[in-house]
């Protein structure tokens, strides 16, 4: 019976692979090994702008790459709220034209789904959408509450990335500093979280501006998610 020690564990042998792609790729195939899921999509997401993109989506004829989606959130207020509550959220196929209108409705008519946010902390970095769900599917608040969980450790597992390797002409601090900017850090929170003070984090951010020939940070943070360098 799927409960949260089931949870724990899962997500503890997903943490031993051995590349970031590698561990998205298989928390993305865990909704479908674990919850009544047939296909999963994965997408960052950045509090600049509330703009939403594809990474990766997984079915029953494997793993697709999604990196031509790309959404503002507002548009999508189900999304918006979830990610704004940090916790799952199911839609049913009644509610999904009053929610979302024709644009995104899915070919077969199933348009029943489960928002489920990724978070590192209480900032919402990404999330989840589970479709494909059985016939007379029926979503409860234990399912809810344990799938939310899901989320979150997910989160942890991403966020233990942050301060990995150092992305193309940047250097290890500025990749991290560029990282958690994405995840909505203010330079005093990193100042706290780093060590360090707000005159170098202030230092790192104009030298990756400068590296990669962009105007300002929120330009830099789009071109390192538009590479896929930062999540």
């Amino acid at each position: 019976m799927l409960n949260e020690s089931t949870i724990h564990e899962y997500i503890s042998n997903l943490n031993k692979a051995s590349t970031h792609e590698e561990k998205l790729n298989r928390c993305t195939k865990g909704l479908l090994e674990l919850f009544p899921i047939q296909e999963a999509h994965l997408f960052r997401y950045s509090p600049l702008g509330n703009i939403a993109e594809g990474i990766l989506k997984i079915d029953s004829s494997g793993l697709h790459y999604i990196g031509h989606v790309r959404d503002d959130l507002r548009n999508l207020p189900p999304i918006y709220s979830s990610l704004r509550k940090r916790r799952a959220m199911y839609i049913s196929n009644e509610e999904f034209f009053e929610k979302y209108g024709s644009k995104y409705t899915n070919p077969n008519e199933k348009n029943d789904h489960i928002i489920i946010p990724i978070c590192f902390s209480s900032t919402p970095v990404g999330y989840f959408i589970g479709r494909e769900l059985p016939k007379n599917f029926t979503c409860d608040e234990k399912l809810l509450s344990i799938i939310t969980l899901y989320g979150k450790l997910v989160g942890k597992i991403i966020e233990s990335n942050k301060e990995g390797q150092s992305i193309g002409k940047l250097s290890k601090r500025e990749s991290e500093v560029m990282q958690r900017i994405s995840c909505g850090e203010s330079i005093k929170e990193m100042t706290k979280s780093m060590g360090i003070s707000e005159y170098t984090v202030k230092d790192y951010i104009k030298s990756a501006i400068k590296k990669l020939e962009v105007n300002n940070r929120v330009e830099a943070v789009a071109e390192l998610l538009r590479r896929g360098s930062i999540s």
